[in-house]
């Protein structure tokens, strides 16, 4: 029982720090109204960052949009990361991680002040490396 409760408390620590590194997520329907698309589209869209969370649902992190639109450049780092990375968590660390590649700067940052081509060299630089 004490197994349990320390896995559970475990769990709950990690969603907090993953909460705290990523802020909230929007669900499939969510995002297919935000981008006018069908939830269909949205499920098989191989640019967006979609996340399987714990409970069995997907989220898809607010920080890959800017309004109502996917923030530029982000489609090309997931789909340069995701097809080789451990999970799209892995790719979710990278975008709000700094790197050495970008100045110290997350990738996120560089995105967000639409620096897309040093993102997108960072991110196929690091798929070429994960592949091997």
């Amino acid at each position: 029982m004490q197994r349990q409760i320390d896995l559970l408390l475990s769990q709950a620590e990690d969603d907090r720090v993953w909460s705290q590194q990523l802020g909230p997520v929007y669900t499939q329907g969510q995002v297919a109204e935000l981008l006018g698309k069908s939830k269909q589209a949205v499920s098989t869209d191989k640019g967006l960052l979609r996340l399987d969370m714990r409970n069995g649902s997907v989220g898809y992190p607010i920080l890959q949009f800017k309004g109502d639109q996917i923030l530029p450049g982000m489609q090309n780092v997931v789909r340069a990361l995701s097809p080789v990375a451990a999970t799209t968590w892995t790719v979710a660390s990278w975008l709000t991680s700094p790197s050495a590649d970008l100045g110290d700067e997350t990738p996120l940052e560089r995105l967000r002040r639409v620096d897309v081509s040093d993102v997108t060299v960072a991110a196929k630089k690091l798929a070429a490396a994960w592949a091997r």
